[in-house]
């Protein structure tokens, strides 16, 4: 190990490989730093004085290493959607994020508060983190969930319509089902998928249907309990109404695996009536832990496109492998898991916390939010265990969760970054041989055991 030595090893070979994004020196190291300081635990904002480990105030924003983040966000010339590209290409290689015919896209939407009038995509809107309306920026995602990971693919903000000169009239104005749409036909071509999956506001939206049921791509949507269309007296006339109407033979049990291990027994029925069911090109899944409450919090109302059988000849239905309703309730599950822990990672990697404003460097600072996050399952697929380490990999039975991975990998960061701050604080000689040998094991990706459960 040198004395020159920016960021441990394992991270390194990771942004070596995405390099060829950066044009100069001073951007490959900004890459490095600004990753490190993404990973790091910190009880401090993860914006570029908390990066750069300045002291807070007007004193560190204007210290050069904080200067120097800025301006790799704000005023450097390398394009976020080309490390996108190439952290997308890693991802590719990886044992557990491989292409997988078994995998779903996952569209997920993040708000979060912000405030001022001068950031770019700022506005009053419904910010998902809040549970109500406030100002803040929403971005529209679109993830790639394999039976033994997700990660993100692509993403991009969505901008109120009082940003554009002709409001909702505005060519350039796109809705978030338009967007999510654009995010689908960008990657379906390069990602196989056994669905779509994606909640109740893109399931209600008939332009974001309509697309997909024009496309041929297969579906699972949510649709609120509310959800209702015209009928005739004495007809069903809402899909909730619909459940009720269900006779008891019709549900059938199964076991839903959640997050954290727990399995608890739903039921599911397929039901049919107004626009969905046999010679129609949607199908209505219900699935509920109580069948005769048909709780609100808990009871899902799924659409699908996909065919019930083979000899299922119902226009509009895609021509893939049919799925029977137990498959649909299965691959919907897999939504609510991601939906929660990838909101918790991105707070953790400091997804909110840009000191940023204009379009660009905000894209700049998400995209290096992914490539974090990406570097946990790299790191997981890429460093070989030795004897006696306990850690679980990702081609193990149950994967490990994002913050066993994020708790692995700073076992061993946080020890190696603090530990150097601490002692070029005190010195600048070179370090005695025990500490040396502490930052070279470290360095090299090797976790230091340091809580006891």
């Amino acid at each position: 190990m040198t004395q020159d030595r920016v960021v441990p090893d394992p991270l390194d070979a990771y942004c070596t490989q995405l390099d060829h994004v950066f044009h100069r020196p001073t951007q490959r190291e900004a890459l490095r730093l600004y990753l490190q300081g993404l990973l790091l635990g910190t009880e401090r904002h993860k914006t570029a004085t908390g990066i750069a480990h300045t002291a807070p105030g007007k004193a560190g924003s204007q210290h050069k290493a904080a200067q120097r983040l800025q301006w790799f966000l704000s005023e450097s010339t390398w394009n976020p959607d080309e490390l996108h590209q190439a952290r997308l290409e890693l991802m590719r290689r990886g044992s557990a994020t491989a292409p997988s015919a078994d995998a779903v896209l996952v569209i997920d939407e993040t708000g979060d508060r912000k405030y001022g009038t001068h950031t770019a995509h700022v506005g009053r809107q419904y910010l998902g983190s809040l549970g109500k309306v406030d100002s803040g920026i929403v971005s529209v995602h679109v993830l790639y969930d394999t039976p033994q990971a997700y990660f993100p693919l692509q993403l991009r903000p969505y901008t109120p319509a009082h940003h554009f000169p002709r409001k909702t009239n505005d060519p350039a104005f796109r809705t978030k089902p338009q967007l999510a749409v654009e995010l689908i036909e960008a990657v379906r071509h390069d990602w196989p998928y056994r669905a779509v999956v994606a909640d109740c506001l893109y399931g209600r939206n008939e332009l974001f249907v309509t697309s997909l049921l024009t496309s041929a791509i297969p579906f699972v949507l949510s649709l609120p309990s509310s959800y209702a269309w015209w009928h005739e007296q004495g007809q069903p006339g809402g899909v909730e109404d619909l459940a009720l109407r269900a006779v008891p033979t019709d549900w059938q049990p199964f076991k839903r695996t959640f997050a954290d291990g727990a399995e608890r027994v739903f039921w599911r029925a397929e039901v049919g009536g107004g626009p969905y069911g046999p010679g129609r090109a949607l199908r209505l899944i219900v699935v509920t832990p109580d069948p005769v409450k048909l709780p609100h919090e808990t009871t899902e109302y799924l659409i699908t496109n996909f065919r019930e059988s083979e000899k299922d000849r119902s226009p509009g239905r895609v021509p893939v492998t049919p799925a029977a309703s137990l498959e649909v309730a299965l691959l919907y599950a897999r939504r609510p898991r991601i939906e929660q822990a990838y909101r918790e990672v991105k707070q953790h990697l400091g997804w909110t916390h840009c000191q940023a404003r204009s379009d660009m460097a905000l894209r700049r600072h998400w995209s290096l939010v992914c490539a974090a996050f990406c570097f946990l399952h790299w790191w997981n697929a890429h460093t070989p265990r030795g004897e006696g380490e306990t850690s679980q990999r990702a081609d193990a039975r149950h994967p490990p969760k994002w913050s066993t991975l994020l708790h692995q990998v700073r076992l061993w960061l946080e020890p190696f970054v603090w530990v150097w701050q601490a002692w070029r604080a005190f010195s600048t000689e070179r370090p005695p041989r025990p500490l040396f040998l502490l930052l070279d094991r470290v360095g090299q990706g090797r976790p230091l055991p340091m809580y006891v459960a």
